[in-house]
């Protein structure tokens, strides 16, 4: 029986110890791969790694919201054969015709601006008249306006040739066209410089011509001394007081910027006429304007293309973009008439400047680009026609397309014209666009 007993005993002490081992595996097995809801403390560890995760994350790039054009053009000169030719069988004035070959270029970009060298003072009186003091019948305004002009530039040599009427009319008429302007202004309530919103982007828009010395000490153009009530209305500076002119122009940006501001473009009427190189005034007044902080500089007034050039301020932190003279875009000054023979003064430049705007109000300049242009002169229904050609493309294949075939020596005279032109300005675009590109852009993605 003891025998039994024991055996019994081991089995059941057996038995018992294999349980206990079981037992022991599950309580350490559960305790290693239990799945179980955490404790508080836990979640809140988890919540606040979430959260910083989500805080670190980078913000969505800013998108792009719009990309502008805007071109600009020389002086338009309406010499005596211009409007001549320009008159209908019924007495009025057409100029669209000036523009036939140019249309697609100054409507094919968001805003465009150009040099109205001349005055509308009406026939009240007076006549219509060419250089020494112009007068043109008012249509040439609904013309640039047909071919795509936005902005008309008032300040320039020639702006008080009809005198203080005919600076008030001149904008009169312009307002009527419902254009901008800016270089004069009706009274001295009104700004000396204009803020355009071109598709978001605010260009601050300001003009300036120099003045004639006089020995009086009075304001003068053109060799006309102003009325005391007209001088104040036409913006210019005085080469041997150009501190009066910076105080002025610092004033103005200041202006600009509290309103808005993205650009900051000063037009300037300058230099000397038929010089193929900017003057030692022209560099200096440049050089300071850049140290103010003009973002692009656009000349007028040589009536030939003067080089394009790209100018660092004194202290290195700022770059201008500068046209020191766009030449003509419209005007009757033939080789042939001219003292310079080389047909510079047929010669004209439209500048481009392309900008974009991003989500996050970021506006950057992004590119410019030179368009040659020419005023080809020929007979067609028993008149003579100006018309100004846009130079772009290959040329041989466009000579129908831009009316180079309506003289025998069109194609070659608009070729030695684009060659002239990009001599005096293909460097300084190259120059422009290298440092243009450099500059760092938002990640638009």
């Amino acid at each position: 029986m003891k025998t039994k007993t024991k055996r019994t005993f081991a089995t059941a002490l057996t038995a018992f110890v294999a349980l206990a081992l079981c037992l022991c595996a599950v309580f350490f097995i559960g305790e290693n791969y239990r799945i179980t809801p955490p404790d508080d403390a836990a979640a809140d560890a988890t919540a606040t790694a979430v959260t910083t995760a989500e805080a670190t994350t980078a913000p969505a790039a800013p998108s792009l919201t719009s990309t502008v054009t805007v071109r600009s053009a020389g002086d338009v000169l309406i010499h005596v054969p211009i409007y001549q030719n320009a008159r209908e069988s019924d007495g009025s004035y057409n100029f669209d015709h000036l523009f036939t070959y140019s249309e697609s270029v100054m409507e094919g970009c968001d805003y465009f601006v150009a040099n109205l060298e001349t005055t509308l003072g009406g026939t009240q009186g007076r006549n219509y008249s060419g250089f020494p003091r112009f007068n043109s019948p008012d249509s040439i305004v609904t013309s640039l306006k047909n071919a795509g002009v936005d902005c008309l530039l008032t300040a320039n040599n020639h702006a008080y040739d009809t005198n203080g009427p005919g600076v008030k009319r001149t904008l009169e008429i312009i307002d009527k066209a419902a254009l901008d302007h800016v270089g004069s202004r009706k009274n001295q309530q009104e700004k000396t410089w204009i803020l355009s919103d071109v598709k978001g982007i605010r260009f601050g828009i300001a003009c300036y011509t120099y003045e004639t010395p006089t020995t009086e000490g009075r304001k003068a153009l053109n060799g006309l001394v102003l009325d005391t009530e007209t001088a104040p209305l036409i913006n210019s500076f005085n080469y041997s007081k150009l501190d009066n002119f910076y105080s002025e122009l610092k004033e103005a940006m200041a202006q600009m910027k509290k309103q808005g501001a993205d650009v900051i473009a000063v037009y300037l009427h300058w230099g000397n006429e038929y010089q193929l190189s900017p003057d030692e005034n022209q560099k200096a007044i440049a050089q300071k304007l850049c140290d103010m902080g003009v973002d692009v500089i656009i000349g007028g007034h040589p009536h030939v293309v003067q080089p394009i050039d790209l100018i660092t301020s004194t202290d290195g932190k700022h770059k201008t973009v500068c046209v020191y003279s766009m030449g003509n875009l419209v005007s009757n000054q033939r080789r042939n008439y001219m003292s310079l023979k080389t047909g510079h003064t047929e010669d004209g430049l439209i500048f481009e400047m392309t900008f974009s705007k991003y989500s996050d109000g970021t506006v950057t300049f992004d590119s410019v680009k030179a368009i040659p242009t020419w005023v080809h002169l020929y007979s067609q229904g028993g008149r003579q026609i100006h018309a100004v050609v846009p130079l772009q493309g290959n040329l041989d294949e466009r000579a129908d397309e831009l009316g180079l075939n309506k003289t025998s020596n069109g194609l070659s005279l608009a070729k030695a014209s684009y060659e002239r032109t990009m001599e005096l300005v293909g460097q300084g675009e190259k120059k422009c666009n290298a440092y243009l590109s450099s500059l760092p852009k938002p990640d638009a993605g």
